[in-house]
C-alpha cells in the first residue's frame, strides 16, 4: 500500500509538470484573451484583448461601460 500512495504522488507531480511546460507552447499563437481586462494606472482601457505576443502587442477593441 506504500508504494501505491508513492507511485500515485510521483505521477500526479510529474503530470502537473508535463501540464505546466505544455501550457506556454500552447498558447504562443495569436489570440483573445477571454475574460481578462486590460488597465492602465488601474483604469480599464479594454476587455479582452487580442494578443499577438511574437510582436509583444495588444489590440483593443472593446471598451469597458462606465
Amino acid at each position: 500500500m506504500n508504494r501505491f500512495g508513492i507511485g500515485l504522488a510521483l505521477g500526479l507531480a510529474l503530470g502537473g509538470v508535463g501540464a505546466a511546460l505544455a501550457y506556454p507552447l500552447a498558447r504562443e499563437g495569436d489570440h483573445y484573451e477571454t475574460g481578462w481586462t486590460v488597465l492602465l494606472r488601474g483604469e480599464a482601457l479594454c476587455l479582452d484583448p487580442y494578443v499577438r505576443p511574437s510582436e509583444r502587442e495588444i489590440e483593443c477593441r472593446s471598451r469597458p461601460r462606465p
